[in-house]
């Protein structure tokens, strides 16, 4: 019996109490039928997380920028082997339909949770993305070692309110964009299960959005099953506030694809009895979504002991050596060299003595929160100690030193015990148990750690009182941080994480604790004495040395993390002010960036001689990059993100409309900091001999490409060529160019290598607004060959003998949401999930139709609309005169409106719709 077979055997023998207890993901145990509960969940972003120690890879932002599907291959072999080893050590619980990897589409660098995602651009995310899904999943056509679930489906990429936030999305930005990386992982990598995101998309929430059957399901045919991110079943109700009811966001939900809850059991069993009761759903609504679940449990062996001990690793294999040594090799793949003037590196090892490796990341290694348990971490200081051991090595980490004195009763603050201490306000000298580090996170943020004892302060809920208690910065609430705000008396007052304000409490033996609110009374008042100024510190340590090693960047889980955008791109004014001293007293500067995102570092760019990015490394971050800075590898990453001068530069986080807004290296329309693509190696290779198989092609057909690398330099190194593609003649905005082959290779100095790339014809789709599906424009395309996005160093035209885009018929019923243009609009959905509209923001608003083929006069023009007495103007390409007519209020109900027409319109027009705020158009129609 088949797989479908078994399941569909196994659903025909459970009771609909059984079967209503296997919609959450927490899936209960049936003793009867020998179903063991089973969670469907887990986590390995960048390795398993939360379970224990196991290896820890680069961030995904960093994975994609090797650029390298080998190097994903071998991760995926690794986590999933390590995935494995947890379940069969755990019981066989679950663990085994992971929750990953984040393919949310990298269009904005304020994102708090760029470090989970594979980039700006869907072809290289879902390449990337696709290859470590592919490998975690296995080669056996049946059965799987794991059931990866790309999340979140979809648009989701903001992280204020994202619990209420509805994301206006159109066509073509939907589909050659937002859905594209699901569709090619789905459809191409087999991915066996999907995430839907908290957000809405034109008013729909995605866990009740009919597009995940009608799209995932139907379209793209995903297998398996499709999972609601945590909580946001009930969030439906308590946040969108879409229903009043859970059991109605159970009953759309169901009914919309999604098959199984990640949320309370107890609620959803609830609210599955309670939509039964009311008829919104049937048990054959249940039975498909357990099938797809039990399907998928199938395939992963739970039921066939013979394929669990198939795919059995044993425990020994987490953290094994050679997982280690792969976690080095993507670290050293990962780097991305952004400047290197005159050669600045490789270091010259016999040329320098002292080297001062100074900054906030220098002898850090930050855990991010779907970061796994690190066996051990190398941080660069610690790294480079490794590998220049008989040179001389100063540190600083640039952080002033502080003593914090009561302005109630001029005491110090002091750390008590030498491990977990409160804090007492005590002392009238000061030592090292009075002294704190003071660490400026930047936009007001601030952690204390105490020298005495290497802790952090930190906030006790239960007690109402700070102690020096936290080995790191670290949760996801982070009671680790304050601001301390000067009162302009000389005096600062200290609040907590949560707005809270700190005080001396004299009845507790003036203990440090916190309260609601803040009376200007002398306990809340504090003075700051510094102790040591950290950057003129560093600035000594760096001019007394031979090179400079400056370390920057952010701690994943401040200013930019899952719940929390970032403000803005450029670096903490600390770490701003930081390089330009160290950088005055000796400009023998590399500036590394250790960073889940982005910045904007015009300055750095145009002063430091020598530039690297890399995201948080993973365990032996420290080893890889010491290795890159000594020439001991060529470093050949690529960026995945534009990296932009400004965010003055890109639109608001909460405007999705790539085109439009001119988002991305694909529609960005001015000079950025450094390209999408961009990254340098420690030779030079020169691109030659470009041929194509043909330069005609048709819909069915391929594009091989051939050309030659040679490395023309002195050292052996990756390089990373980039194919892109543009439309010439397009009827409709195309991207300036866009990505759509790319290798890695190997290739020694002196050496060249033919390079083969192959690009399906049907990669150059568009989604035709007119006629609702994706299309392949005929006409001229140009074949751009580079080592980025802007590096271009070869190119050729092809002819592609496709479709041509069709006029508009105006005498059907065109949906306003499928307009080409528009200026100022907004959607939203009617109550049926069905029908997005165009909502007009303002009284400049339009959308635009293209290529309306008026064959004959029309004499009336019908639409749906809904409006408060405004007005309506209609401007047509070929007539000189604008039609103007009266809306009446329709009382928020869509009303089908007739307007007279009065003006001979022949021939082919664009339309423009313009409207009065509020207005809001379903379709319009001709007659």
């Amino acid at each position: 019996m088949n797989i479908e077979g078994k399941v569909k055997e196994l659903v025909s023998r459970l009771t609909l109490e059984e079967k209503i207890k296997l919609l959450p993901t927490r899936q209960a145990e049936i003793p009867r039928l020998n179903i063991h509960e089973f969670y469907i969940g887990g986590e390995a972003a960048h390795g398993v997380a939360w379970l224990g120690k196991a290896t820890v890879f680069p961030q995904p932002i960093g994975l994609s920028s090797s650029f390298d599907r080998d190097l994903m291959r071998k991760i995926g072999e690794v986590v999933s082997q390590e995935a494995r080893a947890y379940y069969y050590m755990r019981g066989k619980i679950g663990g085994l339909m992971l929750w990953a990897p984040t393919v949310d589409m990298g269009r904005d660098p304020r994102w708090g949770r760029t470090e989970e995602c594979y980039g700006e651009d869907p072809f290289l995310a879902s390449e990337m993305a696709g290859a470590y899904i592919q490998s975690m999943q296995g080669e056996d056509p049946v059965y799987l070692k794991t059931a990866m679930t790309p999340k979140h489906f979809f648009a989701n990429n903001n992280e204020k309110d994202r619990d209420k936030f509805s994301a206006n999305i159109d066509p073509r930005n939907m589909y050659e964009y937002y859905l594209e990386v699901f569709r090619r992982v789905i459809e191409k990598y087999k991915a066996q299960c999907i995430m839907t995101a908290y957000n809405a998309v034109n008013g729909i929430p995605c866990i009740i959005n009919p597009i995940v059957k009608e799209v995932v399901k139907e379209k793209f045919g995903l297998e398996g099953c499709v999972v609601t991110d945590a909580a946001d079943f009930s969030q439906t109700v308590t946040s969108h506030k879409t229903f009043e009811n859970h059991y109605e966001t159970l009953a759309y939900a169901l009914k919309a694809g999604i098959d199984a809850f990640t949320d309370d059991p107890n609620l959803v069993i609830e609210s599955a009895w309670q939509a039964l009761e009311k008829g919104l759903i049937t048990e054959e609504d249940i039975d498909k979504a357990i099938s797809n679940s039990l399907k998928v449990r199938f395939r992963l062996g739970e039921f066939d002991e013979e394929i669990s001990k198939k795919f059995y690793v044993p425990p020994t294999k987490i953290c094994d050596k050679e997982h280690s040594q792969l976690s080095y090799l993507a670290e050293l793949k990962s780097v991305v060299l952004l400047k290197n003037e005159n050669k600045f590196l490789p270091i010259k090892k016999d040329k320098i003595n002292k080297i001062a490796v100074i900054g906030p990341l220098a002898h850090k290694n930050y855990n991010d929160w779907y970061s796994g348990t690190y066996p051990y971490k190398v941080s660069i200081l610690q790294g480079i100690i490794n590998r220049l051991y008989d040179k001389e090595i100063l540190y600083h980490d640039s952080y002033d030193t502080v003593a914090i004195k009561s302005a109630k009763n001029n005491r110090y603050l002091r750390v008590i015990e030498s491990e977990i201490s409160p804090i007492w306000a005590i002392s009238d000298k000061i030592t090292e148990r009075e002294s704190f580090k003071y660490i400026d996170w930047g936009w007001g943020k601030k952690s204390l750690q105490g020298l005495a004892n290497r802790k952090y302060l930190t906030c006790d809920d239960s007690t109402s009182a700070i102690f020096s208690a936290s080995e790191e910065v670290f949760g996801w609430f982070v009671k680790e941080l304050f601001n301390i705000d000067p009162l302009g008396d000389g005096t600062y007052l200290i609040k907590t994480w949560n707005g809270k304000y700190a005080y001396i409490d004299e009845r507790k033996g003036n203990v440090l604790k916190f309260k609601d609110t803040f009376e200007n009374l002398p306990e809340e008042k504090f003075i700051i004495e510094k102790i040591e100024k950290g950057i003129e510190k560093s600035c000594e340590v760096a001019q007394n040395s031979d090179l400079v090693i400056l370390c920057v960047g952010n701690n994943p889980m401040v200013n930019g993390r899952e719940d929390e955008d970032r403000i803005d791109i450029v670096l903490p004014e600390h770490q701003e002010n930081l390089v330009k001293e160290v950088f005055r007293v000796n400009p023998n500067v590399v500036l590394l960036i250790i960073s889940s995102y982005p910045y904007a570092i015009s300055w750095e760019k145009d002063h430091i001689p020598a530039i690297l990015w890399s995201s948080h490394g993973g365990q032996e971050m420290g080893n890889a990059i010491a290795d890159i800075l000594l020439g001991n590898f060529s470093p050949a990453g690529r960026l995945s993100m534009t990296w932009y001068k400004s965010i003055h530069d890109i639109p608001p986080i909460t405007d999705y409309d790539i085109i439009r807004g001119k988002r991305t290296y694909m529609y960005f329309d001015k000079e950025s900091l450094f390209p999408f693509g961009h990254g340098l190696t420690y030779t030079e290779f020169t691109y030659k001999n470009l041929v194509l198989n043909s330069k005609n092609f048709k819909l069915n057909e391929e594009i091989k490409i051939s050309f030659e690398i040679e490395n023309t330099g002195d050292m052996d190194s990756d390089e990373v060529p980039q194919v892109y593609v543009r439309a010439l003649n397009s009827k409709v905005k195309r991207p300036n160019i866009q990505l759509k082959g790319f290798t890695r290779v190997f290739i020694p100095k002196g050496e060249k290598r033919k390079i083969e790339i192959t690009i399906p014809v049907s990669d150059l789709f568009i989604w035709d607004v007119r006629q609702k599906r994706y299309l392949i424009e005929k006409g001229e395309y140009e074949i751009l060959i580079g080592a980025s996005s802007k590096d271009i160093k070869l190119r050729d035209k092809i002819y592609v003998e496709g479709e041509e885009i069709k006029n508009r018929d105006p005498f059907n019923k065109t949906k306003a949401f499928n307009f080409d243009d528009c200026y100022n609009v907004s959607f939203n959905t009617k109550g049926n999930f069905k029908e997005t509209y165009v909502i007009f923001n303002d009284n400049n608003s339009y959308i635009l139709f293209r290529d309306l083929e008026f064959y004959s006069r029309p004499k009336r023009l019908v639409m749906e609309i809904s409006s408060n007495y405004s007005k309506i103007i209609l401007n047509f390409s070929k007539i000189d005169k604008e039609f103007s007519f009266e809306t009446l209020d329709t009382n928020n109900e869509w009303r089908e409106i007739v307007y007279l027409l009065d003006e001979n319109i022949e021939g082919v027009h664009d339309l423009y719709i313009r409207g009065e705020k509020g207005l809001k158009i379903n379709w319009f129609r001709f007659e």
